[in-house]
């Protein structure tokens, strides 16, 4: 028989002939990486297969330890098959839809081998699920937390799951973090999943090298900033802040053209919060190491004044006056400093500063009673 795909797909996903079921799974990809996993399965799961609608622009797939090129039209590598339980992270050149045909798997009869660590696996449903409603309470238990395509999500004891990640959708991977080895399962899907939060992909490109950093509190935080992530001056993440505990990415550097400078091994990002005026105001604390598929707990955050670029002394404010003076300098980097007052005779009436100082901007107030 003869079928014409748009047409196909612009209305239905699943149709028979002289009873044979025949189901559609399209999955919209953009350029770069994208975290996807399959739940329909044509009876060639090959990567050559199964990756045939996107031809020559998909240009490599990586799964758990696993993974594969495409090079003149032949695809090489460790990876060969697509399995059910997995997730994969696809590398496109432009934009695309991935469209495969087959028969959906039964979620309900994938089972899950999970280790100690971070797993990559599929999600086995066509209906979306929240997390607390599609883990079994003995997989929560054993989770520490779920990192999806550019969103994340936490366990915390006192507070439960927290983060941008709120619900496992169809055709999308997600890494698992366990704290143990054990078998799961996830739960059938049984109504609506609420929203997920805002998570605001802004000027920078998706990496199949991702961590996150869970952010309890930021000085002078308001409902709506946007906080961006850098590495090496290269916006590399943003999240628009949504309360204690908001999840901001850090992308990281995977080898493709796309994520050039993006973090690293133990390099460390650099955070700023957009105003709604569109200001940025660099923050600081104690912000760990990066490394990938991590998720990183900071406190709290806070407003980084910038240093001085030259030493200076500013003019006394006020002059004249009558007792008191500030006199307001600067140094560019921590120093020996020693600030006195001197008559016309040039012999000195008092010393104000007389030691190490930081860094910065300062000033000290003289009563010259």
């Amino acid at each position: 028989f003869e079928l014409d795909f748009d047409e196909f797909h612009a209305g239905l996903s699943k149709i028979s002939i002289e009873g044979i079921n025949i189901n559609s799974s399209g999955i919209y990809l953009h350029e770069g990486a994208n975290l996807i996993s399959f739940y329909v399965f044509p009876d060639d799961n090959s990567v050559t297969n199964m990756l045939s609608s996107l031809g020559d622009n998909a240009t490599g797939i990586i799964g758990e330890g696993v993974a594969a090129s495409q090079i003149n039209g032949n695809w090489s590598g460790s990876l060969t098959t697509i399995a059910e339980t997995s997730g994969y992270w696809v590398t496109i050149s432009e934009a695309d839809e991935l469209r495969v045909f087959g028969e959906p798997v039964i979620g309900s009869e994938v089972e899950y081998e999970l280790h100690s660590g971070a797993n990559l696996l599929s999600y086995p449903y066509e209906d979306s699920n929240e997390i607390e409603s599609g883990l079994t309470a003995d997989a929560q238990t054993n989770l520490t937390g779920i990192i999806g395509e550019g969103v994340a999500a936490n366990n915390s004891s006192e507070s439960g799951w927290m983060g941008s990640l709120n619900t496992f959708n169809k055709n999308k991977g997600y890494w698992l973090m366990a704290t143990t080895d054990f078998d799961m399962y996830y739960n059938e899907p049984t109504g609506l999943a609420r929203l997920s939060s805002s998570t605001l992909h802004a000027n920078y490109n998706q990496s199949s090298q991702q961590a996150f950093y869970f952010i309890e509190s930021i000085e002078n935080i308001e409902q709506g900033d946007i906080i961006h992530t850098y590495s090496n001056g290269i916006n590399v993440g943003s999240r628009v802040w949504n309360g204690s505990f908001t999840d901001v990415p850090a992308m990281g550097d995977d080898g493709s053209k796309f994520t050039a400078g993006y973090c690293i091994d133990g390099s460390i990002p650099t955070f700023k919060v957009e105003k709604a005026n569109g200001s940025l105001i660099t923050l600081t604390g104690d912000i760990p190491e990066w490394s990938n598929n991590q998720l990183y707990m900071i406190g709290y955050l806070e407003e980084s004044i910038a240093l001085p670029a030259v030493y200076s002394l500013s003019t006394a404010y006020p002059n004249p006056f009558n007792p008191t003076t500030t006199l307001s300098f600067a140094i560019p980097i921590d120093s020996e400093v020693s600030l006195s007052i001197y008559n016309l005779q040039g012999r000195e009436v008092v010393s104000l500063i007389n030691g190490n100082m930081d860094a910065g901007y300062h000033s000290v107030v003289w009563n010259a009673d």
